[in-house]
């Protein structure tokens, strides 16, 4: 079977997270035999990096180009076409709309059997909010794109319940045949099995100028619209005038906004860019994982991988209230606080103690691993489907 991204721009870190530790997953432990097929765009594929990089993290990858501009996205499907004749596949995984309904096409020219819809957002309420494809031929065509597939697909994935509501509200879906999977832990920067001694992050708390009885918030993410990055600016100010042992780091790139914070607050607010691999070495040594997101649509059915990495490094979560099945999670399992949208009424934030960090990890592993029970048995239903 294949593994189809489309239109979706080449990032390593999301990348190797969420489509390749995915199929790797599959091929391991379910025998899924899965193949990633990743069109990319003529400018990722002049930057020869990027192609080096996708093929290191998964070698059996196929990358071909994209069909230039956006709104001929389509025509991609001749190339996908020849894909599946020369090498035989019959069952596709599409990552996004757009790429599922190239692939829809070619289920009705009989090339494919099977599609599954890979739903990862509200792809309309996100173009429509954030303009992320500023195409208007993708503007104007992108709610009906969604609708067709969301209904005509063989079977969908879903990263929230939210998101499965938000078909069902919009698109009038009244199937079953679908799966809740959030985005979960990647396991080359996350493993399972690792020495969680919150005794040992002295050392990085020392490298950042952090005094020990400090409590310590962290962000870790872009600056993209749907990041909501005034929204951290305000919640940021509102703390530091409520209370002084407060300290902020932000693993994220030096921006105009950025610059802002970092010199209305020195020394209390750091910034740091670091790679995937050294995320989890700086979550570690903070108390509480800032995600704040406005109250859009886009982010009312969102599943952001940074909510499960701040829980596997033992901190509780500062969250927004309606942020895909997150806020209520939070509320249910008692690992962090559910802010409200105008930033009232905020608590005190404590030091967590050692057996904090160790309940906020063990429940990562619970809802956040591609090995728990409950995801398990939605891959073996997935796999299951695809392979009769």
């Amino acid at each position: 079977m294949l593994y189809i991204t489309l239109l979706d721009q080449f990032h390593p870190g999301i990348y190797s997270s969420q489509v390749i530790d995915v199929c790797d997953y599959l091929n391991e432990k379910h025998n899924a035999k899965i193949r990633i097929v990743a069109f990319l765009s003529i400018k990722e594929l002049r930057n020869t990096d990027a192609k080096l990089k996708l093929k290191q993290l998964s070698p059996n990858a196929i990358v071909l180009p994209a069909f230039p501009k956006l709104k001929y996205f389509q025509w991609t499907a001749i190339l996908l076409f020849f894909v599946c004749l020369l090498i035989g596949e019959r069952v596709a995984i599409c990552r996004n709309v757009f790429c599922t309904k190239m692939a829809l096409h070619l289920r009705k020219i009989g090339i494919l059997k099977k599609v599954v819809f890979d739903g990862r957002s509200a792809m309309a309420a996100e173009i429509s909010e954030y303009d992320v494809f500023p195409v208007n031929y993708l503007r104007n065509n992108v709610f009906e794109f969604e609708k067709y597939v969301v209904n005509q697909s063989d079977y969908l994935m879903a990263v929230s319940e939210k998101l499965v509501d938000y078909w069902k509200s919009n698109y009038n879906y009244t199937k079953s045949n679908h799966v809740v999977i959030p985005c979960t832990l990647d396991t080359k920067h996350f493993p399972e099995k690792t020495d969680q001694n919150w005794e040992l992050l002295n050392e990085t708390k020392k490298e950042l100028g952090l005094n020990l009885n400090d409590v310590v918030l962290i962000y870790s993410g872009s600056n993209a619209p749907w990041q909501s990055f005034q929204l951290l600016n305000d919640f940021i100010t509102k703390v530091f005038a409520s209370q002084n042992n407060i300290k902020v780091i932000l693993l994220t790139k030096e921006t105009k906004e950025v610059t802002n914070l970092l010199d209305k607050f020195k020394g209390k607010v750091i910034c740091k860019w670091v790679n995937e691999a050294e995320v989890s070495k700086y979550l570690k040594c903070a108390d509480y994982g800032i995600l704040l997101r406005n109250q859009s649509e886009t982010n009312k059915v969102a599943s952001p991988v940074k909510f499960a990495e701040y829980l596997y490094s033992g901190l509780k979560i500062i969250i927004s209230e309606n942020l895909g099945d997150y806020s209520q999670i939070v509320a249910n399992k008692k690992c962090g606080f559910v802010i409200n949208p105008n930033l009232e009424n905020l608590p005190v934030f404590d030091p967590l103690t050692n057996s904090e960090k160790i309940y906020c990890h063990q429940l990562s592993l619970e809802l956040f691993s591609k090995h728990s029970l409950v995801n398990t048995n939605f891959y073996k239903k997935l796999i299951t489907f695809l392979t009769n």
